[in-house]
């Protein structure tokens, strides 16, 4: 596969294909599902961008691409990729006298015939949209093409040929002439291919096969789990031989590839290097931070016992303090951090203690959840897993702290003895008189 960042690579349309509409039809029902609506919309603009006169030195910049699709570098390659893995585009690379070149050749859309015929793409799809879209869309196209044309049983072909029909002189009839074969070879111009899976997936075959057959493996073990080998050795990007020396401890004197197994294994290999070289790094990298000089007597002597005792021995005397025992489980997930993973045995020791503060046993969903929070927050030995123990301490007090004194509205009662009456001592006449008026009226209303 190639991919470049660079949005000024030259890029040039090697052909033109036409689209008729029962070919957008299969692009759009049954492509577009496994490449997307992206790469579809690319193959389109490449079928626009083809100019019959143009030479390598008039190719534009891949950014062209980019404009009319409005999507980034990487996601046009991504598109391109899948568009030349289900054989719709072939992306050659041609030397110009100052550059190198893309060159895309576009084939033709398959028939949906084809298309289900062809088992990796059926499949491909199935996984894609489900079994019931899948069954629902081969009847359709199977039944929009049986409309096409109809079959009467028994029918004898009584068609004219054309010699019955025409008539030429007897020479052009066996010799064509200079002319007409000039017209033939003037015309003989390449078909324009259709779209087939490109199966050149980079793997020597024929290495394994030869190097597995020293285990007594056949080779169509290898040829019927072709596709689960690929998807491995892609997705982990081993060579040939890594896949075959990693699946070794497998076979166990079978004949048969244990491809579950295999998966396993390589999956728990690849999670312990990976682990193992990202504390490598970590240690590296913090090799020089002091300790800190202002610590309690008892964090001092838990340091101290973190980097002299084993984790086992570590995880025995928590125990014996606690009141407890060691359990099997427990000492298992220390194995596995120690040898599987590569933890440094003080940085275990200080785990031990962590899982023992939340809980009475050391779990292990409790002891890998810890171990990768500290290697995300670049903790790699037992004094900066103190450090970040006491950092995190320091912080839920802080939260619960502010949980507790936000938010809370206090309400400011009245003082009544305080308060003091308020008397207005200006009294209009005018009100005066109109009150002791109303006074009269009642007096003699009774």
């Amino acid at each position: 596969m190639f991919e470049t960042a660079d949005p000024k690579q030259p890029f040039l349309v090697l052909n033109r294909v036409d689209l008729f509409p029962d070919d957008e039809k299969v692009m759009v029902k049954l492509y577009q599902p496994l490449v997307g609506a992206t790469a579809i919309a690319l193959y389109q603009t490449l079928i626009q961008a083809f100019d019959p006169y143009s030479m390598l030195s008039d190719a534009e910049g891949i950014y062209t691409l980019q404009e009319q699709l409005d999507c980034s570098l990487k996601e046009l390659f991504r598109s391109l990729h899948k568009l030349e893995g289900v054989g719709l585009v072939q992306t050659f690379l041609a030397d110009n006298v100052v550059n190198q070149v893309l060159a895309f050749k576009l084939l033709k859309v398959p028939s949906a015939q084809e298309f289900f015929s062809t088992s990796l793409l059926a499949s491909l799809l199935k996984e894609k949209v489900g079994i019931e879209k899948f069954s629902k869309l081969s009847h359709q196209f199977a039944r929009a093409s049986k409309l096409k044309q109809k079959e009467i049983p028994n029918a004898k072909d009584i068609s004219a040929s054309f010699l019955e029909v025409f008539r030429l002189p007897g020479e052009e009839a066996i010799s064509p002439a200079n002319e007409v074969l000039q017209a033939a070879k003037e015309n003989d111009i390449p078909k324009i291919e259709k779209a087939q899976v490109n199966h050149d997936d980079h793997i020597d075959w024929n290495f394994m096969k030869d190097q597995y057959a020293r285990y007594q493996i056949e080779p169509d073990q290898i040829e019927i789990n072709k596709a689960q080998i690929l998807g491995v050795i892609r997705t982990y990007g081993l060579t040939e031989q890594e896949f075959i020396d990693e699946s070794l401890p497998t076979l166990h004197g079978n004949r048969n590839l244990n491809m579950r197994a295999i998966e396993n294994l390589i999956a728990d290999n690849y999670r312990s290097a990976h682990t193992r070289k990202q504390i490598k790094t970590e240690l590296n990298n913090h090799a020089n931070i002091a300790s800190p000089s202002q610590i309690s007597a008892k964090t001092k002597q838990l340091l101290v016992d973190a980097n002299k005792l084993s984790p086992a021995e570590f995880l025995y005397q928590a125990k014996a303090e606690k009141g407890g025992f060691s359990s099997p489980s427990e000492k298992k997930v220390l194995n596995v951090l120690q040898n599987q993973y590569g933890l440094p045995s003080d940085l275990i020791n200080i785990l031990i203690y962590a899982c023992l503060t939340y809980d009475s046993m050391v779990s292990s969903n409790l002891a890998y959840r810890i171990a990768n929070d500290w290697l995300q927050h670049g903790v790699a030995s037992s004094t900066q897993a103190m450090q970040y123990l006491e950092k995190r301490k320091k912080q839920r007090k802080y939260n619960q702290s502010r949980r507790f004194n936000t938010g809370k509205r206090v309400e400011k009662g009245t003082d009544w003895s305080k308060k003091k009456i308020k008397s207005n001592n200006q009294v209009d006449s005018e009100e005066l008189k109109n009150f002791f008026k109303n006074l009269e009226d009642q007096d003699k209303s009774k």
